[in-house]
């Protein structure tokens, strides 16, 4: 156990005097370096109605479950080359949408496809695709503010969505979540097959051996699942979500954002190998309400539901 230990240690991410310093996480690949990996077969799923059961057929297709969900854009880098796809943003009001810091740091997308600028992708399936098709509607972003430390992104966009049919906002959970309970997340980076996946809040003794400290920088830590791939999940942003107790039955809410994982492998830290068993520290929404209702324009407490996760 000394020896884990001790490599745990040298790997860790280190807060100090306040200041966020980047070890231990997967790293950002270098250029060409990542190679897509196959889309993995999760059989870990969500329980009752909530499990997506689909299949298909092709690793092209849309599963069902994400067909279905309203509140996720896809944020897309564009440039002379075109639209590029980088991550998904989650829609909290007409104009603001919220990621992981790391999927809205533009300096890798730009070196890699050239100059360019932020755009929020709706109204198409394809949103979850590298390249959209022309019916989909693109709005131009105007603002992103990041918290690195937190690894958390606010997304503003120029003009405003309209909600109605297939596009929606999502509440954002103020309530805890408590050690060991069951959340939800949306895998947009493998739109095929089982896109649904159920995700374990970690218990702290263990997640703070891999990030001490980490429930003080607003991190929600979840467990290893059954045939996760860091290799072609590297960069989060999905939508973690949780079912809040309404008098009219649950309600489906934000409680985070997908996010880094940590691994003590160092081929698994440059995104250049799997570990099927690293933890992974998510950026939590609540804290960051107040600053999401500056930017939209509204009050902090028309974003929040309050009820008791289920």
């Amino acid at each position: 156990m000394k020896h884990k230990t001790a490599l745990l240690l040298t790997v860790l991410l280190a807060f100090i005097a306040g200041i966020c310093v980047q070890a231990a996480h997967i790293l950002e690949p270098e250029l060409g370096k990542l190679e897509p990996a196959n889309i993995a077969t999760y059989e870990h799923n969500a329980i009752g109605k909530r499990q997506d059961n689909a299949t298909t057929t092709s690793e092209t297709s849309i599963s069902p479950r994400l067909k279905t969900v309203r509140f996720i854009a896809g944020l897309f880098w564009a440039s002379p080359s075109g639209l590029q796809r980088r991550c998904a943003a989650t829609i909290i009001t007409s104009n603001t949408l919220v990621t992981s810091a790391i999927c809205a740091k533009s300096d890798y997308p730009a070196s890699k496809y050239g100059q360019g600028g932020w755009r929020i992708v709706t109204g198409a399936e394809e949103r979850y695709m590298q390249t959209p098709p022309s019916s989909a509607q693109a709005y131009v972003v105007s603002n992103v503010q990041i918290d690195e430390c937190s690894n958390f992104a606010i997304i503003t966009i120029e003009g405003s969505m309209t909600f109605g049919g297939g596009l929606m906002p999502v509440f954002i959970s103020s309530h805890p979540v408590d050690q060991g309970a069951t959340l939800y997340t949306f895998k947009t980076a493998e739109p095929a097959g089982r896109s649904f996946l159920s995700l374990t809040n970690g218990i702290a003794t263990e997640c703070d051996k891999y990030l001490p400290g980490y429930a003080d920088e607003n991190f929600l830590c979840t467990q290893p699942v059954l045939g996760q791939t860091v290799t072609n999940d590297y960069l989060g942003g999905d939508p973690i979500i949780g079912f809040s107790s309404q008098p009219d039955g649950s309600l489906a809410v934000l409680v985070g954002v997908t996010g880094l994982y940590y691994s003590t492998l160092e081929e698994a830290q440059t995104a250049s190998a799997n570990d099927a068993t690293a933890y992974r520290f998510n950026a939590l929404a609540a804290p960051h309400v107040r600053d999401i209702a500056t930017l939209a324009g509204v009050s902090p407490e028309s974003l929040v539901s309050t009820g008791k996760l289920s």
